[in-house]
């Protein structure tokens, strides 16, 4: 339990680190996103060992596809607001 902790306080870090330097945005879906690939990465070249029962890397995977996930939705999400809203003043226009 304390490796993912650690691993997650380490990903959160980078997260703040990175996320201005990749310039995505200042939105929570960014850190989401940056704080999930790390955390996936990190949890991929860690030992096993690290871990009390093995499951608990499974538990972080989640917790990383689940960012991940939630940084997709979220920018689709916006995506599709954004095509609405040109929809709107194109028609308005017409």
């Amino acid at each position: 339990m304390f490796a993912l902790i650690g691993y997650a306080v380490l990903s959160l870090i980078t997260a703040i680190i990175l996320s201005p330097i990749i310039k995505f945005g200042r939105e929570l879906s960014t850190y989401l996103c940056v704080f999930g690939m790390v955390y996936l990465v990190l949890l991929f070249i860690s030992p096993t060992s690290y871990f009390e029962p093995n499951w608990f890397k499974f538990i972080g995977y989640g917790i990383a596809f689940l960012c991940i996930i939630a940084f997709i939705f979220l920018v689709w999400k916006k995506m599709k607001k954004q095509q609405q809203f040109n929809d709107a003043i194109e028609e308005e226009n017409e």
